[in-house]
């Protein structure tokens, strides 16, 4: 009976062994787990800037160059670099807000004006240019390129925006223009920005703020299309 007894007490004593290695493999386990998802999630955050842009066409000759508003100057000196390379004969620039800086100096030019003015003093001569100041925002800017080159029967054109701006800029093209867009192009005019841009207030913003914007018009425009429904009526804003 003893003999019994102390077997029992050696088999529960080695199950117990056996389910607290167990209990601390598990806990090891989902350490690195967690671990792992910690490191994904970086890596995907780091990886933002790629998410936002898209690749750049190659260059050949085309009927416009088309300016989204915004990223003064840099935009506009693309353009104004692709026009000095003959890339097109004419330069469209779109935006009817006006910075709140810029109305600040006493001078309440559209975004669309200045980015005009900044090509000029890069070699777009004023009668190379078209200005249309009538959107406000993105997806109004992309019905307003439509509009004119149903109106003046442009259908080559090569868009320029920044890298950030690119993905939902050229989401917004495609979806305004439809079987117009067939033969447009987008053309980020900056490289994205590198692994580290975090570290920085400015790029920090500027991705958080383009990220989000992302989301809002994939649930106001592109997924309502995805799915066959109209979009939303686009909004005044960004």
């Amino acid at each position: 009976m003893a003999s019994r007894s102390e077997g029992l007490e050696e088999k529960t004593r080695h199950k117990e062994i056996m389910r607290g290695a167990s209990r601390v493999r598990n806990r090891r386990g989902g350490r690195w787990v967690v671990l792992a998802l910690v490191l994904l999630g970086v890596y995907l955050f780091a990886m933002l800037p790629r998410v936002l842009t898209v690749p750049r066409p190659p260059l050949h000759e085309v009927q416009a160059i088309y300016v989204f508003p915004g990223g003064i100057p840099r935009r506009a000196e693309c353009a104004a670099r692709l026009y000095r390379e003959k890339i097109a004969p004419t330069v469209v620039f779109s935006g009817g807000q006006v910075s709140p800086k810029v109305a600040a100096l006493g001078s309440p030019l559209t975004d669309a004006r200045l980015n005009a003015k900044v090509a000029q003093r890069h070699g777009v001569p004023a009668d190379a240019e078209v200005v249309l100041e009538t959107a406000t925002s993105t997806w109004q800017d992309a019905l307003a390129l439509g509009q004119w080159m149903r109106s003046t029967q442009v259908s080559k054109v090569l868009a320029i925006t920044s890298a950030t701006h690119a993905r939902r800029a050229w989401y917004s093209l495609r979806l305004a223009l439809g079987d117009e867009a067939t033969e447009l192009r987008l053309y980020p005019c900056d490289e994205p920005y590198d692994a580290l841009w975090w570290t920085e207030e400015a790029s920090l913003t500027r991705v958080t703020e383009e990220t989000l914007k992302l989301g809002l018009y994939s649930v106001r425009y592109f997924l309502p299309a995805a799915l066959g429904f109209a979009p939303a009526a686009g909004p005044s804003g960004p």
